[in-house]
């Protein structure tokens, strides 16, 4: 429909100019024959080499705007629908994509300008899509003013390997045989209670740049096994900027650790990432990550970290998938403790569901491959470890303050020392409200 829309637009541009050289004309009729067969990049193009003769011609202007919109080059095809308004005030559909053309390049306001000159006499065809763009358009230029989110939940929940100890009751060891697993080292279980606090922030400087901030704070506190009572902080803070087709942001990161009533770890560092908007449903991203891990009880595990990422995310009308695959180096700071410096090799994918106006269906999938550098000074062997762990949850949205979650995942670890082998499973029912 829009070959031939553009087709019959640019047929109108031939016959309305009058001395046109041969050359012209032969390439008015390749344009249209490329716009017949689909070939809009080309199309395109050919529509910029003759654009300066063209230019000011409203059926021709109205084409290059429509090809110009499709193969994403936004601002010119911003500059010719201009001129079309500017020449037919009264021609609807050149004033609507004029809008859709200033909401592509983030010029909200222009393009709730044009929707409130569309609405005074709305075309009956164009009713629908006027109040869809309106919406989208509004919704932007909310986030323009920035916001701040807050989030309080509680949670209930039974993990049945708190500390993702074995099942064996002896274990082989190389070098050493067959001994017997110490208690603390065997697979406890146990219910808990979790207490969780998030922020999210966004202060907008302009329509493409912005500081943002967000934060999550939890604590998780066992029935019988208060040695694993823990408190965890997540923050981090940066800038980012988002351009027509692409957006990056530059942050700071701190995850500390409190385990049994005193700091245990800190993870802190920096990262960049970036996100390529493909179209209108597929988006790419990449991230690197620099940073510290600061364990306050045993400096051995202190490490230096390096990641990087690359994702894809496909959007449908009820569906959202996204596929991860990573690669981080993780080096002990002491040349004694290299046994525990590793390489991560890591790949995802998260499937979300959206059942209907208040239901949500979310399930995700990991595979890592662990591979330490040296051999442990104890079992004598470098460990090649493996892990796959998926999950599922259900989110009731019973408004738009409240919802309720329950969550179910499991993990299997694999290594050649079974000390460090294990399975767990953790289910937890939460509830959450949003201000």
């Amino acid at each position: 429909m829009l070959s031939i829309f553009l087709v019959s637009l640019l047929g109108s541009a031939v016959f309305s100019l009058q001395a046109e050289t041969p050359g012209i004309e032969q390439q008015k009729a390749a344009f249209i024959q490329l716009v017949q067969s689909g070939q809009m990049e080309q199309a395109y193009q050919l529509a910029t080499a003759l654009e300066t003769e063209l230019a000011g011609d409203a059926d021709f202007d109205m084409a290059y705007g429509r090809i110009a919109l499709q193969v994403g080059q936004n601002d010119r095809a911003v500059f010719a629908l201009e001129r079309v308004v500017a020449e037919k005030p009264a021609w609807q559909q050149a004033r609507f994509t004029l809008a859709q053309a200033y909401y592509k390049t983030k010029n909200y306001p222009a393009a709730l300008r044009q929707l409130a000159e569309l609405e005074q006499q709305p075309q009956a065809d164009l009713a629908e899509p006027v109040a869809k763009l309106r919406s989208a358009a509004e919704w932007e230029q909310n986030k323009l003013s920035g916001y701040q989110r807050h989030k309080i939940k509680y949670a209930f929940g039974h993990d049945d390997n708190v500390n993702s100890g074995t099942a064996e009751d002896r274990i082989f060891i190389p070098s050493l045989g067959e001994i017997d697993v110490f208690p603390q080292s065997k697979a406890s279980s146990d219910y808990f209670h979790q207490l969780g606090y998030s922020f999210d922030g966004r202060w907008q400087q302009d329509q493409r740049y912005a500081w943002l901030a967000d934060a999550q704070l939890g604590a998780t506190q066992f029935n019988q096994l208060s040695e694993f009572d823990r408190e965890t902080l997540a923050a981090r803070f940066g800038y980012e900027a988002d351009y027509q087709h692409y957006s990056y942001s530059l942050r700071a990161y701190s995850r500390p650790l409190r385990l049994g009533g005193q700091l245990y770890r800190n993870d802190w560092g920096g990262q960049i990432s970036g996100q390529y908007q493909l179209n209108a449903t597929h988006s790419l991203g990449l991230q690197w990550v620099s940073g510290r891990s600061d364990n306050r009880i045993d400096d051995r595990l202190n490490l230096t970290v390096h990641a990087v990422s690359a994702s894809w995310e496909g959007k449908g009308n009820r569906w959202i998938n996204q596929a991860n695959i990573s690669f981080s180096t993780e080096r002990s700071r002491l040349d004694s403790a290299d046994y525990n410096s590793r390489d991560v090799g890591s790949l995802s994918y998260t499937g979300i569901w959206l059942a209907s106006a208040s239901h949500i269906l979310i399930g995700r999938a990991e595979f890592q491959d662990i591979r330490y550098k040296a051999p442990h000074p104890i079992f004598a062997l470098k460990r090649d470890d493996s892990l796959f762990s998926v999950s599922g949850s259900w989110i009731w949205q019973n408004s738009a303050s409240i919802s309720t979650e329950l969550r179910c995942s499991y993990t299997d670890k694999n290594s050649p020392v079974t000390l460090y082998e294990y399975d767990r499973t953790e289910c937890v029912l939460g509830a959450s409200y949003a201000f």
